[in-house]
Order: structure tokens, then C-alpha cells, then sequence
């Protein structure tokens, strides 16, 4: 696998990285609906409010995470999200 094929993602908040590494893609929604990114999506910012957001990693399994509130930045196939705490 390619790391053109993979996103780089950290999820943290401010005391803490609460998850970090490579993925397939993540899905999610936000205030107009579902979305999803894969490697080479373009630059994207978003809030995500009390909404799962799952990680297709590269074992084939699957992480599903929930935050109050979160705001994701992609560019470059990095993912930042960027969470107040985990709930």
C-alpha cells in the first residue's frame, strides 16, 4: 500500500493526541449532511456536531468515534480533527 493510498489522521484535543495513524478513508456527517473522504479529496473544514465518525483503517476494520463537538481540517491527505474532549 502506497502512502498516496492511505490518509494520515490525528485526533486531539487539547491535553491529549486521542487517536493517530493511517487510514482508508473517514465518513461522517455535518450540518448538510453525510460526507465521506478518501486519499486525494480535496481541502475540506468542517464542524462535526454529536455525529460518529468512522475510520476505515487498513487492517479492514473500522473505528467509530463521538465527540460533542469537532471540527475536521483535510488537506494533502492529512486529516486533523481537532476534538474539546472526548465523550
Amino acid at each position: 500500500m502506497k502512502d498516496t493510498d492511505t490518509i494520515s489522521i490525528t485526533i486531539m484535543s487539547p491535553d491529549a493526541i486521542v487517536w493517530q495513524g493511517a487510514i482508508l478513508s473517514l465518513s461522517s456527517s455535518n450540518s448538510e449532511g453525510g460526507f465521506d473522504i478518501m486519499p486525494d479529496h480535496a481541502r475540506f473544514m468542517t464542524l462535526i456536531e454529536k455525529t460518529p465518525i468512522t475510520l476505515y483503517k487498513t487492517d479492514g476494520s473500522l473505528e467509530v468515534l463521538s465527540f460533542d463537538n469537532a471540527v475536521l481540517f483535510f488537506e494533502d491527505n492529512v486529516a486533523k480533527i481537532y476534538i474539546h474532549k472526548a465523550v
